[in-house]
């Protein structure tokens, strides 16, 4: 995809989500991205996209298929996944993994025909931004990342992910860089007691116009929970958004956030993410 498709790239987007697809707000980073921003033609018409993005040097996400539905264009999605395949022949790669909605049934036996194995099945939850006046950030703590480390690294949340933390529909595994990139952006908040932590919030505002985004979310106590939450409400009134949105593992956190207003779209459960094997990533890089 080149900078001059940008115009049928954006028709054919318009007609996902409602109109609400991010695709604009990503299109130019894609196309400068070194990952492989792939198009689908026939008969010289752009009939359908995708992304294969590099989350660090070794491990790849697939995201952002979309095809024009009204040209009637078919394999498009096996297409374009052959042609990631035959771009990663020779390279080192340690995983290959996309995420979808349970509802899109297409995608789901798409890949699963290329032997991708769903590993991991979270609720995403959402949740609309209230008015609000600003809260006062000196209620929070200073820390160290060492111990937030520590403290994410034992959690329930973490647990319940197998080792996932989201940013938007993209999820990686938690790592010492992706905690530096939410520091350095200042979107972690401690709360402490006595130099122990008692919960930790973390936040993204990824390429989503309308939505603040929780990538993890742990406390001791439900009120603490519930301050955290007022503080993501404050942040997404303050910053234009509509919605704060989480995905949320099944346990007490689920629950809190049943009680705390969080709704989904059709059902719990609806948030899966799909691995390749290993051994098919063998056979893929031909190493």
């Amino acid at each position: 995809i080149k900078p001059s498709d940008k115009q049928r790239v954006l028709e054919i987007s318009a007609n996902i989500w409602e109109g609400d697809d991010y695709i604009a707000q990503v299109f130019d980073e894609w196309v400068e991205d070194k990952g492989v921003f792939a198009g689908l033609w026939e008969n010289g018409i752009l009939v359908g996209f995708g992304k294969l993005t590099w989350l660090t040097p070794r491990d790849v996400w697939l995201e952002g298929l979309r095809k024009d539905e009204k040209t009637g264009a078919r394999q498009v999605g096996e297409k374009l996944s052959e042609y990631y395949f035959n771009y990663l022949k020779g390279r080192k790669v340690d995983s290959i993994r996309f995420s979808t909605y349970f509802g899109n049934l297409a995608s789901i036996k798409l890949n699963q025909k290329f032997g991708f194995e769903k590993i991991l099945t979270l609720s995403l939850k959402s949740r609309s931004i209230e008015p609000a006046i600003k809260l006062n950030k000196r209620n929070y703590s200073k820390y160290e990342l060492e111990d937030v480390k520590r403290y994410i690294e034992n959690s329930s949340y973490l647990i319940g992910t197998k080792g996932f933390i989201g940013k938007g529909w993209v999820v990686h595994k938690f790592n010492d860089k992706l905690l530096q990139e939410f520091h350095r952006d200042d979107k972690i908040l401690v709360k402490t007691e006595s130099g122990n932590i008692k919960g930790c919030v973390i936040w993204s505002v990824e390429h989503y116009r309308n939505i603040i985004w929780i990538s993890f979310l742990e406390a001791e106590t439900e009120a603490i929970l519930t301050e955290f939450i007022d503080r993501i409400n404050v942040l997404g009134s303050n910053s234009n958004k509509a919605v704060m949105q989480i995905l949320v593992p099944d346990g007490e956190l689920l629950d809190f956030c049943r009680k705390a207003g969080f709704t989904s779209w059709e059902q719990e459960h609806d948030f899966l993410l799909y691995e390749l094997p290993e051994i098919l990533i063998s056979k893929i890089t031909e190493s």
